[in-house]
């Protein structure tokens, strides 16, 4: 007897078929993304809103099949009205953090910083706190790339210094935090989780940003930028985004998901 589907319980208790007949065809689509991601910048350059999208593109393929092939191995409980609410609530109280920290803030702490241009890359994690809170806080496939997109889009509606740009980096910042999850199977959700999920974002705006806004910096200049950026998605976004999802779940406004229900295993 052949078997289509096989089931798996999720942090919720909730069980979930996952179409393992589907596996093969899904992983051979991530394989083809990733060989486009290495590809793009073959096809000529993009543009939209006159940004240069080559770069951003290829990022987006690759993080696309990545987290393809980690969600084709995990279970999909399916979302809810509450994780909707909950994860939207989210992402517009994170895009209103970052509005003002782009206004108020990010203006001093950049001239601050200036002295070596690495060392912006520290207060990256900032912009990547919605999309890690949004993951560990819902714990379904995608909250962290729906909650991230959605600051990064009520970010640049307001306004700000770079523009439509905003939104591609929310989405790819997101997914830099995703892919991470997905690679876990959705199945961790604690502190080590949270951490390398701020690592993977991490990852993404260093890369974007050593490519995008400073491809004039030498190679090892890029490769420290990158390495501040990790450190500040793994300090900022990690470890404030796990921090913060206790102090939430402790008031007990996440009472109606799983990460409020097991406060004391987050």
């Amino acid at each position: 007897m052949s078997t289509t589907h096989r089931s798996t319980r999720g942090a919720d208790g909730a069980t979930a078929p996952v179409p393992t007949g589907r596996r093969p065809l899904a992983l051979a689509a991530a394989g083809l993304l990733l060989a486009a991601a290495v590809g793009s910048g073959l096809l000529g350059r993009p543009t939209l809103f006159e940004t240069d999208l080559t770069v951003p593109l290829a990022v987006l393929l690759a993080l696309a099949g990545s987290w393809l092939a980690g969600w084709t191995s995990s279970h999909h409980p399916r979302w809810r009205v509450v994780d909707i609410v909950v994860a939207s609530v989210l992402g517009v109280a994170g895009g209103l953090l970052l509005v003002v920290w782009n206004v108020a803030a990010y203006g001093p702490v950049s001239a601050a910083l200036a002295f070596f241009p690495p060392a912006s890359a520290l207060v990256a994690g900032v912009w990547l706190l919605p999309g890690v809170l949004g993951g560990l806080v819902v714990r379904r496939p995608g909250a962290a790339v729906y909650t991230e997109l959605v600051a990064a889009v009520l970010s640049a509606l307001v306004g700000n210094q770079w523009g439509f740009a905003t939104v591609w980096y929310g989405l790819l910042e997101g997914l830099g935090a995703e892919v991470v999850l997905a690679l876990m199977l959705y199945r961790r959700w604690g502190l080590p989780a949270a951490l390398a999920a701020g690592a993977g974002a991490g990852v993404v705006v260093g890369l974007l940003d050593s490519l995008v806004y400073y491809p004039e910096l030498p190679a090892e200049l890029k490769a420290v930028y990158v390495a501040f950026a990790v450190v500040s998605g793994v300090v900022v976004a990690g470890a404030g985004a796990w921090a913060l999802t206790r102090a939430l779940a402790a008031t007990g406004a996440l009472a109606p998901l799983a990460s409020g229900r097991g406060a004391s295993r987050v």
